[in-house]
């Protein structure tokens, strides 16, 4: 009900009616539990951009190693409340009470999760984001995130055209409410620079 309080007084930032199921949690960070399964895998970089009440904090946080690094960013002050106040203690979580768009950490990340809510945002704000994400985003890093199945495949043909640009898994997960539909994006930097200037392209036109 607490969520669902905040949906309604901001639709902008607040994208769904409840918070994502656990299903749709373990989902996301499936890739992340592969990874980590090798017994060679490097600390990681960690990134998630709006937490929300951290139901996918949650399920990231549970296979965190002591060298590996979470930081989240989250807009919303009572979100950022709450997660503050569950992993306060964890050394290598990092909560950030910040827009994305000016956060600018002194790292990049090998995964990126987002449960930002693009289809209540401009148009502009979402290119914006994305470009962000990419720019954060090591060789060979990976971007998880989910859109509900109540709306169509892309708001834009931007968002489409990333999603296609590199190599990605799908899944659509029922059970939560709304159901969705789960992107992960394999980030390779080569494509990212031609997508970037493609997109600085599409900014001037």
């Amino acid at each position: 009900m607490e969520h669902l309080l905040y949906f309604l007084k901001d639709l902008k930032r607040v994208g769904a009616v409840a918070p994502s199921s656990k299903f749709l949690a373990k989902d996301l960070v499936s890739q992340l539990q592969n990874k980590l399964t090798d017994t060679d895998c490097k600390p990681l970089n960690i990134l998630e951009v709006g937490a929300g009440t951290g139901s996918l904090t949650k399920q990231i946080a549970r296979h965190l190693r002591p060298q590996d690094s979470l930081d989240i960013v989250e807009i919303h002050k009572k979100f950022y409340q709450i997660i503050g106040s569950k992993y306060r203690l964890n050394d290598n979580v990092r909560i950030h009470h910040s827009d994305i768009l000016n956060f600018h950490p002194q790292k990049k990340y090998d995964f990126i999760f987002s449960s930002l809510p693009y289809e209540n945002m401009p148009e502009s704000i979402t290119k914006q984001i994305w470009e962000k994400k990419l720019n954060l985003c090591l060789q060979n890093a990976y971007i998880s995130y989910f859109k509900y199945l109540k709306f169509g495949d892309f708001k834009s043909d931007f968002e489409e055209k990333i999603v296609n640009t590199y190599k990605y898994n799908k899944k659509i997960v029922f059970l939560n409410i709304p159901p969705a539909k789960i992107y992960t994006l394999e980030i390779s930097q080569t494509e990212t620079d031609k997508e970037q200037e493609s997109l600085k392209n599409s900014n001037v036109a």
